[in-house]
């Protein structure tokens, strides 16, 4: 049996209007698409194994001399994402390193405009006017 292998284009995610489960789409550089709907301990063992491969992956490439990483305490971030709590009016959501690694975020409201504004004021602008 060939099975049919391609490169992770796009994912999307879904949860239910009830929190039962979620819905997870995966599509390939030829859009070829999967649909797979998990409960919750579904999803939390996917998650779970999700973290231990990007553990191995990280063991591996520090183990064959990759190229040096940050300093000491800080996080090369490739991917972030954020949410209004459902409980208070916190925002939450986690930030995941190029290596792997996740960092789950709580923070006020107060405390997201001031990081919104700092990010912005040290970035270059993108254009001119």
């Amino acid at each position: 049996m060939d099975i049919p292998s391609g490169t992770l284009d796009k994912f999307h995610l879904g949860v239910s209007a009830d929190g039962t489960t979620c819905m997870m789409v995966f599509v390939d550089e030829d859009q070829n698409a999967i649909r797979c709907i998990a409960d919750f301990s579904e999803f939390n063992a996917f998650i779970a194994s999700l973290n231990r491969a990007a553990a191995e992956m990280a063991r591996r490439r520090h183990e064959e001399g990759d190229e040096a990483g940050p300093a000491c305490g800080t996080l090369n971030v490739a991917f972030a994402e954020f949410q209004l709590s459902p409980t208070d009016a916190y925002i939450e959501g986690a930030l995941v390193g190029d290596a792997g690694q996740i960092v789950g975020i709580r923070m006020c409201p107060e405390v997201a405009c001031q990081l919104t504004k700092a990010m912005l004021m040290t970035a270059q602008a993108a254009s001119r006017c």
